[in-house]
């Protein structure tokens, strides 16, 4: 059977991977997001999703799924905050604006030798957030795991998304399934509900 690897510690990732009930193997790419100075978020977020995979691809002959998400408004990126404070102040930020979610997503598969890599945009109009809710939200949630402090994933952050135009499990997950699922069934696997 081929070897299928996700290079993602995401839990999001791995939630919507398990979804489509196939094994796989999380490897973490080893690179340094920091060191990349590309400021076209466009870009970014395709270079970083495929130098992950191809740090991967070299050392594993597998498929191999990464991906990278980040929120961008105009040239303004909003990454992981390092601080409550970051957190809180990306959330200010935030309320009221349109922005977009940017997943670099990258597939390869030696076998077949497919190679997709992309960046997978979804618009986003968030609605208002009040002072008292950011405080609750900030204390309750892990914000520093997730970029721009938020995670589409979760009931509460889904009810402070007014629209939402683009890929949905993008947006949720980190892992756009609407490109996914057809790569995996070209490369041979059967994934399913």
């Amino acid at each position: 059977m081929t070897k299928l690897i996700l290079a993602s510690g995401s839990a999001n990732r791995k939630t919507i991977l398990n979804s489509l009930h196939l094994p796989f193997e999380v490897i973490l790419a080893n690179i340094n997001e920091k060191s990349i100075v590309e400021t076209n978020p466009l870009t970014r977020a395709k270079l970083l999703a495929k130098l992950k995979g191809e740090s991967i691809s070299r050392q594993y002959k597998a498929v191999v799924i990464s991906a990278d998400t980040f929120t961008s408004y105009g040239k303004k990126v909003l990454e992981k905050p390092q601080t409550i404070n970051e957190a809180k102040t990306m959330l200010q930020f935030l309320s009221r604006k349109q922005t977009i979610n940017n997943t670099g997503f990258y597939y390869n598969d030696p076998f077949k030798k497919i190679i997709f890599s992309k960046t997978i945009i979804t618009q986003v109009k968030f609605r208002q957030f009040f002072d008292e809710e950011i405080e609750e939200y900030i204390n309750k949630f892990p914000v520093k795991t997730w970029a721009a402090a938020y995670a589409a994933s979760e009931l509460y952050v889904m009810g402070m998304v007014e629209k939402v135009i683009g890929s949905l499990t993008g947006l949720t997950h980190g892992l756009p399934l609407e490109y996914l699922v057809p790569l995996l069934k070209k490369s041979g696997f059967h994934p399913h509900p």
